[in-house]
């Protein structure tokens, strides 16, 4: 006999609420209520980026994806923005030095967050490589090669989906996520005023306001684009590991 709920309507399935999909709820209702989190968002022209991952391909014929690029160019932006790079736990503000990325995915219908750590001392090679072999050992269930832990700052990457925009959630205790949303072309005027079609791809990034405030989203902002108009610099650029 069909089953129905209260209200009539006819049920096809009932299903405990367990396992991973338990933990996402629980992390995401405790981000969302102990966190007072804003989210700033932004369109930047990323031809340059595009233009930049054609030549690589064809003068050296290493292929890297768009959420590789903007891996890196979110560390290069950070490393000028380190009081995002920060956690607030039990009454204290803790700022890192260690600048170590925290790349959402969905990997075998799960989401998994492995840690890229020192993004900001490794190029664009060395990124794509370390991803790709993390996205592989998750794929194997090789979990114990993966870092799940250490992470400072997170990355949301929905760039392959048809998702324009998005409002990520902190993953606490980490005070800020940055979101890339797939790359749209649409029309755009240069510097004669002609009309003109421009690689377009909104970014996000949501902070926890009892770290920092919108300034700082307005900033890492403006880091951010100065990478992706000169990526052929900073795809490259290493930040010296701290003496001592």
């Amino acid at each position: 006999m069909a089953q129905t709920d209260e209200q009539g309507r006819l049920i096809r399935e009932i299903k405990p609420l367990e396992g991973m999909r338990k933990v996402i709820a629980e992390r995401m209702t405790f981000s969302k209520h102990e966190y007072p989190q804003g989210t700033g968002q932004v369109q930047l022209n990323v031809d340059k980026v595009f233009q930049f991952r054609k030549e690589l391909m064809e003068k050296k014929g290493i292929k890297v994806s768009f959420g590789d690029l903007y891996v890196k160019a979110a560390a290069c932006a950070l490393e000028e923005n380190m009081a995002l790079n920060a956690s607030r736990q039990k009454e204290r503000i803790i700022y890192y030095e260690d600048i170590n990325l925290t790349v959402q995915a969905t990997i075998n219908g799960a989401l998994m967050e492995p840690v890229l750590e020192h993004a900001d001392r490794l190029d664009i090679e060395e990124i794509s490589a370390k991803l790709k072999q993390t996205y592989e050992y998750i794929r194997k269930g090789r979990l114990m090669k993966v870092k799940l832990e250490g992470g400072t700052f997170s990355v949301s990457n929905l760039g392959g989906s048809l998702i324009d925009s998005q409002q990520p959630f902190v993953s606490p205790p980490q005070g800020a996520i940055f979101g890339i949303n797939r790359n749209r072309v649409l029309p755009r005027f240069d510097g004669e005023g002609n009309v003109v079609p421009a690689n377009i791809t909104t970014f996000a990034l949501t902070i926890d306001h009892g770290l920092c405030d919108g300034a700082e989203v307005v900033r890492f902002f403006a880091s951010l684009d100065k990478v992706l108009q000169d990526p052929w610099t900073w795809m490259y650029h290493k930040r010296p590991a701290p003496e001592g």
